[in-house]
């Protein structure tokens, strides 16, 4: 009798080994299938499988929970990927800590931001993620949790954190033995993102095209086509409409080679509106986003959904309907759950609705406070010192040589070269008569002083006393060159005198030329014996600052211009009260010679002109 009791035991307890044992070998398959499968049989190929959920290890539940979600999430049905990753969660979470429910707290909060893309509501589940990779053994999916989390830090003020998160995870994928593709992709992509929170559009753009061409590799289209997404608006945010359009484009055609993801020609359909406001173009913004709310049924983003009856409103006010325009507006009104971080487009809502109730200083008004917010955000990222680490992140700067230290090398150059040529005189001294090395000597004296002559004069200006335009770009090149190699800091400045031509035009060109050689000598004072100024336009000067950051070279500008505008001038009976707008460049892994810093500390001029003069301003202050 007990004999067979134990043979009954035995067999039960194998049947319940070979039932785990066929369960788990069947989930691998599926998770192996999965990857490959499009969107519309990934949740076919998991019901077909016909895997009984009381047979399984809570953990092996975990798993066919998680590939749920997943299937759900790629044919966009949130809801119910979200109910999926909940289940999952709900059998791991009081066991030991494992790969599955990291990852299943990574893809809820993925779901809730396709749903929301709201930080305040997907960083939730990346914040409980990354507490619990980092203490759970496995360095691929710990990168992958600080990548996911570096997003969380969306504000100016915060930039500094997440790229701190991506240092951290880069560290761990350059350790790894092999570089994976999918993950070298996410970081540049997050990369992007927090440049674009910085206001580095520039760079920010650059980072989404290195994650396309990364995912490009592996024929990823679904993240290629939400890269080209990114890139669109970093353009757009920066006014590059060419590239803007050639990404649009590109959009469209992943839209026709991948037809199995519904919502590929809403999203076009939205950017090509986008595009087409920004470049004043409306009946063809009106177009295509009508085209793009006709597909909104192709997508769960709400978020995008919404957004995208306010870009139509938007285009339906400039092409001067207003009643189209208040309609869109009212349907977005409706959506109560919308970030409440994007103050800007619901006051946008608001005086569209105003002006369509005939409130029109109601409209004005809430029109004026989009512009104080946004000059107000627009401070803040110019302000924040998280620009410096988003720079750095990229690359370091490439550090500058001074001009003194090249001058002295050259010194010493010349000095050598003096000290042989004195020998081989006193050597032919001792061999030729006395009058003849005498003329020799002065001959040599007399070309040597004509050389300096002839070389100051052909590198100095000759109103000024400075350097010229061309001694200042051959020196200034000399200066980069040498710099480059060394790795030392420098900074570019450009400015020239405000309203100089209304001098020349009321006074004569010689109170102008007296208004030039006033100015340089007062800025000559507060610059360095290293410094190097020249003059290179009429009234237009620039600065090589070497050993000098952005904030130093900063800081040196306001002092010029506060020495220029706190005292008049005074030619004879004529008293002048000048000041200068400036310009600053640093040298950076885009910008490495020094006709580059000059178009963009010249573009940083322009910008101080045009915010109202006797400003200085960074290059990389752009918004």
């Amino acid at each position: 009798m007990h004999k067979k009791i134990i043979i009954a035991i035995t067999c039960s307890v194998l049947m319940a080994l070979f039932s785990s044992a066929h369960a788990n070998t069947t989930l691998l398959q599926l998770e192996t299938k999965f990857k490959d499968s499009f969107p519309e049989t990934a949740l076919a190929t998991l019901n077909n499988a016909g895997i009984a959920k009381d047979e399984l290890t809570a953990y092996e539940r975990a798993r066919l929970y998680f590939l749920y979600g997943q299937a759900y999430e790629k044919t966009r049905q949130l809801e119910l990927a979200i109910e999926s990753y909940d289940k999952g969660i709900a059998e791991v979470e009081s066991l030991p800590i494992s790969d599955i429910l990291i990852d299943s707290y990574l893809e809820r909060s993925f779901a809730v931001y396709l749903q929301t893309n709201d930080p305040a509501a997907y960083c939730i589940d990346r914040r409980k993620a990354l507490k619990y990779a980092r203490q759970h053994d496995n360095q691929e999916l710990l990168a992958k949790t600080l990548t996911q989390n570096a997003y969380c830090y969306y504000t100016a003020t915060t930039v500094n954190e997440g790229i701190a998160l991506l240092d951290e995870a880069m560290v761990i994928v350059d350790k790894g033995e092999q570089l994976d593709v999918h993950r070298k992709a996410v970081i540049y992509n997050a990369t992007g993102s927090l440049y674009r929170t910085a206001g580095l559009h520039k760079r920010a753009y650059d980072n989404f095209n290195k994650a396309y061409e990364t995912w490009k590799t592996v024929d990823d289209k679904e993240d290629m086509f939400n890269m080209q997404h990114n890139m669109i608006s970093s353009a757009i945010k920066s006014g590059d409409w060419d590239n803007a359009k050639v990404n649009i484009a590109a959009q469209f055609t992943l839209a026709e080679q991948a037809p199995e993801f519904k919502d590929f020609y809403f999203f076009a359909y939205l950017n090509a509106g986008r595009v087409a406001l920004g470049t004043f173009d409306y009946p063809l913004a009106v177009s295509h986003l009508e085209q793009a709310v006709a597909f909104k049924d192709t997508t769960q983003e709400r978020y995008f959904v919404t957004s995208s009856h306010l870009f139509l409103a938007l285009a339906y006010m400039r092409t001067g309907e207003v009643e189209k325009a208040a309609n869109m507006a009212a349907i977005f009104k409706q959506d109560k759950r919308f970030p409440a971080n994007m103050t800007s487009m619901a006051l946008t809502a608001d005086a569209i609705l105003a002006f369509d109730n005939n409130d029109y200083l109601s409209s004005v008004n809430t029109l004026l406070k989009i512009i104080d917010e946004e000059r107000e955000n627009n401070k803040n990222i110019i302000n924040n010192k998280v620009i410096d680490a988003a720079l750095e992140h990229n690359a370091k700067l490439v550090e500058f040589e001074n001009v003194l230290l090249a001058n002295k090398l050259e010194l010493k150059e010349l000095s050598l070269k003096a000290a042989t040529d004195k020998e081989r005189i006193n050597e032919l001294i001792l061999s030729i008569y006395f009058l003849v090395a005498v003329v020799l000597l002065a001959a040599i004296f007399f070309l040597l002083h004509s050389r300096r002559v002839f070389m100051g004069r052909a590198q100095t200006d000759f109103l000024t006393g400075i350097a010229n335009r061309g001694y200042t770009f051959v020196a200034g090149d000399r200066i980069l060159e040498k710099a480059i190699k060394k790795q030392q800091l420098v900074s570019v400045i450009i400015f020239d005198i405000d309203n100089f031509k209304s001098i020349n035009d009321r006074y004569g060109h010689h109170i102008g030329d007296l208004t030039i050689q006033a100015t340089t000598k007062r800025i000559q004072r507060w610059l360095k014996e290293q410094d190097l100024l020249g003059r290179i336009g009429g009234e237009e000067f620039l600065i090589i600052l070497p050993d000098t950051n952005g904030e130093e070279a900063a800081a040196v500008s306001e002092r010029i211009r506060s020495a220029v505008a706190s005292q008049p001038f005074q030619f004879d009976e004529i008293k002048l009260e000048l000041t200068i707008s400036l310009g600053i460049a640093v040298l950076h892994e885009q910008a490495t010679t020094l006709s580059e810093l000059v178009i963009e500390a010249d573009q940083a001029l322009y910008k101080a002109k045009f915010s109202g003069k006797n400003k200085v301003y960074l290059a990389w202050q752009r918004a």
